[in-house]
């Protein structure tokens, strides 16, 4: 196999694992995963972190409210976007945001709930606690409680000028793996106009972002490299 033919291959891998990341729900049975992600940023920043639903089984999740817990004396809510047509208050009290929503047919497979941006205010790391108040169904007539494991954040605030630089990093999460690949090949294609760490995107130092740096950090996530 050539190096053209072995690079469109990982190509082509890459995009059928973005796919598989958004995509229909595992026909295994999976137990339900509501989590914050992470990130890191420096002092007067902004970082957004995702707050998700994953392997959501059939009928659907049909309500939700999930609140994120964090420390306002290193980060403070910037905006709160709520989605599927939920809502969100990130003053719900202090330290403390609520996103809640409702969908009548249900939302199967990896669901996001919210994109919160938080802004450093210190150096620190903040904990992003996850609390769930309501995951049901959408069993007509009888919604049943869905049992959900919780998988909390962070975010971590560094002074300016000192934020660890982790090449294939560029949603600041500070870990490396495929979805890194994935954002890196949707701003190559223009699907994102940007990415949380930019700066992190050219694994290979040639000067600019193109498919081959998605190919490094999947051919480093396999440990191949």
């Amino acid at each position: 196999m050539t190096a053209r033919a072995g690079l469109a291959v990982l190509f082509a891998a890459a995009l059928a694992l973005g796919a598989g990341l958004v995509g229909a729900p595992d026909a295994r049975a999976q137990q339900t995963t509501v989590r914050v992600s992470s990130a890191a940023a420096e002092v007067g920043q902004q970082r957004t972190v995702l707050l998700e639903a994953l392997d959501v089984g059939a009928p659907g999740l049909g309500a939700w409210t999930v609140d994120v817990e964090f420390d306002p004396a290193v980060i403070s809510v910037v905006s709160c976007q709520a989605k599927h047509g939920g809502i969100c208050n990130p003053n719900f009290a202090v330290g403390r945001l609520r996103v809640t929503g409702t969908q009548i047919f249900g939302l199967q497979g990896n669901v996001s709930l919210a994109n919160v941006t938080f802004a450093c205010q210190s150096v620190g790391t903040s904990a992003l606690a996850v609390s769930v108040r309501v995951l049901a169904d959408a069993t007509l007539g009888a919604p049943q409680d869905i049992d959900a494991a919780i998988i909390n954040g962070s975010l971590s605030c560094f002074e300016p000028g000192e934020l660890p630089q982790l090449l294939g990093d560029v949603n600041c999460n500070g870990e490396v793996n495929a979805i890194d690949a994935q954002l890196v090949l949707q701003y190559v294609a223009q699907l994102i106009a940007s990415l949380a760490c930019l700066e992190n995107a050219d694994v290979d130092g040639d000067g600019d972002v193109t498919p081959i740096d998605a190919a490094l950090i999947l051919q480093q996530e396999a440990g191949l490299i």
